[in-house]
């Protein structure tokens, strides 16, 4: 399981800074890539989807904006696993680690608890490597 949570980072990343993107600029070497990510019980899908695309959204994103260092976020949800993912990128560890004092995803996370979503714990990345170089 932890392998699909590293292949889709690097996904993620690909998609932000691969080679395929002009005019990317390589990250910052302290860059660091913060995976959140939570399973939801399968009757409860389209709830968890839609709490996703509307109130996360509005809540959260503004949110993030305002904090320092944040490079870029992407939410994904994988229907055959039931999982949810976060996966954002920041300049430095101390940027990322501001995400875990936000009252808004704090009252979120709680918000998708009480419909059964179990997260594990957030884990923060330092970047080894990358795409350009």
């Amino acid at each position: 399981m932890k392998k699909s949570i590293v292949l889709f980072a690097i996904f993620m990343l690909t998609l932000n800074c691969g080679p395929k993107t002009d005019g990317m600029k390589p990250l910052p070497k302290d860059a660091v890539v913060r995976i959140s990510l939570g399973y939801y019980p399968s009757e409860k899908e389209g709830l968890v989807e839609e709490k996703l695309q509307t109130v996360f959204k509005d809540k959260i994103m503004p949110a993030v904006k305002r904090l320092n260092g944040n490079i870029s976020y992407y939410v994904g949800m994988d229907k055959q696993t039931k999982s949810i993912t976060n996966v954002s990128i920041w300049e430095n560890r101390e940027d990322a680690l501001q995400m875990k004092s936000m009252k808004e995803m704090a009252e979120m996370a709680k918000d998708f608890r009480e419909i059964g979503v179990e997260f594990k714990e957030i884990t923060n990345h330092e970047m080894i490597w990358q795409l350009p170089e």
